[in-house]
């Protein structure tokens, strides 16, 4: 029998220029092919050109009609709708604000953001299978026969990359201070809906509580050094506006590290799981408690359940599932 062929069309994925960019998607396309399937990926790189999804669009028709592919698994909702034209059974992965929008921070959502949303419900509406990277994102779905077709499966972690390890000896290796508090903000600072401001807030309470410990900032680190720093790190602090499933907080404790967040995409799922992590309300009083609580046990956690759910194998094998129903509709 002849292994599955699927074209994967994505606007995130690493290059030479930008080798962080994406990775999650690279990763599954990575363990899926372990599990023998053959993909071709297109990669749509329409930061500051959208000109390039029509291209794209254009291209993916061309060549799911002179090429025999399975179906085309399309990762987020604007390379779904790119992805209509061709005659293949169509998969779409939502990954977060394709679905949710981008809040323009006067209680709405960015012009932008609408028009990507719209697209993605259209795609939604014309692919043979759904997935989504949480239960609020399933929710979020235009209409009923949507979520029906719509699956939950969370972006897996590599376990063997991601996993617990000596703090000590993590400390040396990025030179920093052996016994200082450190509470990992492992975002992009300059992203407003990360809310840099409420986790300097929150840490600044905690320090004017007497307690000390700095917000350490980690962006534009490759993905196979991040290990490392969850290792050396107390705690995770997530203060974000929005998210669908942040792979920072699986990673977090698949390396043992307890996390402190608000109560956004998956988060709970998750938290739910690993005894020792808090959920905070967005203030910087709740916050600071949170980390209080977590700092004070001077304890790493017990991510075994998160590390069994999160495999890449185990994701990739779901994945699969999605696939065979796809081909059967």
């Amino acid at each position: 029998m002849r292994p599955l062929h699927v074209l994967a069309v994505t606007n995130m994925y690493p290059t030479d220029r930008d080798p962080t960019y994406g990775t999650f998607v690279r990763t599954q396309i990575e363990s899926i092919i372990k599990l023998g399937v053959d993909v071709d990926v297109r990669f749509v790189d329409g930061r500051g050109a959208g000109w390039r999804y029509a291209i794209a669009a254009a291209e993916v028709s061309r060549v799911t009609s002179r090429k025999h592919y399975d179906l085309v698994h399309a990762h987020y909702g604007l390379t779904g709708f790119v992805s209509l034209g061709s005659r293949c059974p169509l998969v779409v992965s939502f990954c977060g604000d394709d679905l949710l929008g981008t809040p323009n921070g006067r209680g709405g959502l960015t012009a932008k953001s609408r028009i990507v949303q719209r697209l993605s419900y259209v795609a939604s509406r014309r692919a043979d299978a759904i997935i989504c990277k949480s239960e609020g994102m399933r929710r979020s779905l235009p209409g009923e026969p949507e979520r029906r077709r719509a699956h939950v499966i969370p972006n897996g972690v590599d376990t063997s990359l991601f996993k617990p390890g000596d703090r000590l000896k993590a400390r040396r290796a990025l030179a920093t201070k052996p016994m200082e508090r450190l509470v990992l903000f492992p975002n992009t600072p300059s992203e407003r809906r990360k809310r840099l401001d409420l986790a300097e807030a929150g840490v600044k309470a905690l320090n004017d509580d007497g307690i000390a410990a700095k917000l350490w900032v980690v962006t534009q680190v490759p993905p196979e050094q991040m290990p490392i720093h969850y290792q050396a790190a107390d705690c995770l602090l997530l203060t974000s506006d929005w998210e669908g499933s942040p792979n920072v907080v699986k990673e977090a404790l698949c390396c043992d590290l307890p996390v402190v967040s608000v109560a956004v995409g998956d988060v709970a799922r998750w938290l739910d799981c690993v005894p020792g992590c808090r959920i905070v309300d967005r203030s910087s009083e709740s916050v600071a408690q949170g980390l209080r609580t977590v700092l004070s046990a001077h304890s790493r956690v017990d991510g075994e359940p998160v590390r069994r759910q999160v495999g890449l194998d185990t994701i990739a094998k779901h994945i699969l599932e999605v696939y065979e129903e796809a081909l059967t509709v």
